[in-house]
């Protein structure tokens, strides 16, 4: 029997219509969302001081290891704390330690614009920011303070670099810096341990993680974040309004505590409530062993209340299928021998990313952001909520920022295989390859 939690049941999480998403707002938290984006627009403009990178990073000699090459292979003894070579190398990552109030004023507004633009990515640009409201309950400075952390950690975390550069740019970036880098990070993305599909019975992507595939010595944590990140940003792109959450499913089948790693459990909770608020729709717990109940006995008292909501406990497909349907379900978790979900498809890598490009896609991508913010300083002094104009507009940047995907957006193993494809006539489709799944346009949901 499986660690008792309340569960969700499948249409209780779904975010169709629900207060206080666009559409179905209050007048009062109109006004907040106003008030949000009056604040950003301020922020903005700051000067700020120039980002300083910090000195070289050295990495101590690794302790000695069983197996495997290029120091990333299982070690005999735990090593001391790594030393993180590619997220932090441009900007200080203390910084991140500062208070807000002392953080922020440092950081140029033109960095923090840049950075909630990409975050924003094809999403609705008042969703994101409702996002930050919903989560800390409509307390406006609270909101505030969390999105403007957000944006801080997406600097210092290298967050756009990551998404820009794709698979096969990181795996270059990553061998320069330390040889084997770039490859350990290949071979994490190809392992099985994590790969997305979909949908759930309330249509929302799927990140289904492998647990038993998991060591936590094969590889440095700092290779476990670039791939979380890449990931969760990569999983952005199949969410589309209503819906504006993702699914996780957690395959517990023959785990493990071998398999348990804590600093990357705390490390994925961070990102669910600090840094992507609100957008786990439903975590299910897949077939948990008797033995999981020492490790839940210690991730129980971690979890957000939001996030602990979420989750739900299968023993078996029956109770996993009230969730998704069968056909959606990867044979890991099936046990056909004949299905093959995407992510099994053999491919070519794809190809590398740029972190510095210009296209006239970029430029009218630009010239929507510009726009957007003009009509938003218009709407913030308007008296009425102009509901199907924001939309008109979120539409019209949405189309523009799908166009530019393709120059933005460094490519991953989802683009080449098809889940995610941007066509020729800059239409966003989304083909998870599930059985009775259709391709779905979903360029123009906001």
């Amino acid at each position: 029997m499986a660690p008792s939690i309340n569960p969700t049941t499948a249409n209780s999480t779904s975010d169709v219509k629900l207060a206080g998403h666009v559409g179905h707002l209050t007048t009062k938290e109109t006004e907040m969302l106003k008030q949000m984006w009056s604040m950003l627009t301020e922020l903005f403009q700051q000067p700020g001081t120039e980002l300083k990178a910090p000195e070289k990073k050295v990495e101590e000699a690794p302790a000695k290891k069983k197996a495997g090459g290029w120091g990333f292979g299982r070690k005999e003894k735990k090593e001391s704390t790594q030393i993180e070579l590619f997220l932090g190398a441009t900007i200080d990552p203390s910084l991140l330690s500062l208070p807000i109030e002392k953080a922020i004023p440092q950081i140029p507004g033109s960095a923090l614009r840049k950075t909630f633009w990409s975050m924003v990515a094809t999403d609705n640009p008042d969703a994101v920011i409702l996002r930050f409201l919903r989560a800390r309950k409509w307390d406006l400075d609270a909101a505030y303070k969390m999105l403007i952390n957000t944006l801080r950690w997406r600097l210092v975390m290298r967050v756009d670099e990551i998404t820009a550069l794709g698979e096969t740019g990181l795996k270059d970036e990553l061998e320069k810096i330390k040889p084997g880098m770039g490859e350990c990070l290949i071979q994490q993305l190809h392992s099985g341990k994590a790969f997305l599909g979909g949908p759930d019975k309330s249509g929302r992507g799927i990140c289904f993680v492998n647990v038993r595939f998991h060591h936590k010595d094969d590889q440095p944590l700092e290779i476990l974040k670039i791939l979380t990140i890449l990931i969760m940003e990569t999983s952005r792109l199949v969410v589309a309004q209503p819906t504006e959450a993702v699914c996780i499913v957690f395959n517990l089948d023959r785990f493990t505590l071998s398999n348990m790693d804590y600093d990357f459990v705390k490390f994925l909770l961070t990102c669910f409530e600090a840094y992507y608020p609100e957008t786990l729709g439903s975590c299910q717990i897949y077939k948990a062993p008797w033995v999981f109940s020492t490790v839940w006995a210690v991730i129980k008292p971690w979890l957000d209340p939001v996030v602990a909501s979420k989750i739900n406990f299968a023993d078996n497909l029956d109770q996993l299928t009230q969730f998704i349907d069968m056909g959606a379900l990867p044979s890991c978790i099936t046990g056909e021998t004949d299905k093959m979900s995407k992510d099994e498809i053999q491919m070519n890598p794809p190809q590398a990313g740029t972190l510095v490009n210009v296209t006239p896609a970029i430029k009218a991508y630009e010239e929507a952001i510009d726009e957007y913010e003009q009509e938003t300083t218009r709407w913030i002094s308007a008296s009425s909520p102009e509901e199907e104009g924001r939309k008109s507009l979120a539409r019209k940047y949405r189309n523009a920022r799908i166009q530019a995907e393709n120059d933005i957006r460094g490519s991953t193993s989802y683009h080449v295989k098809g889940l995610v494809q941007i066509t020729d006539e800059g239409r966003l489709v989304v083909d998870y390859g599930s059985e009775g799944w259709v391709p779905k346009d979903i360029t123009d949901t906001v």
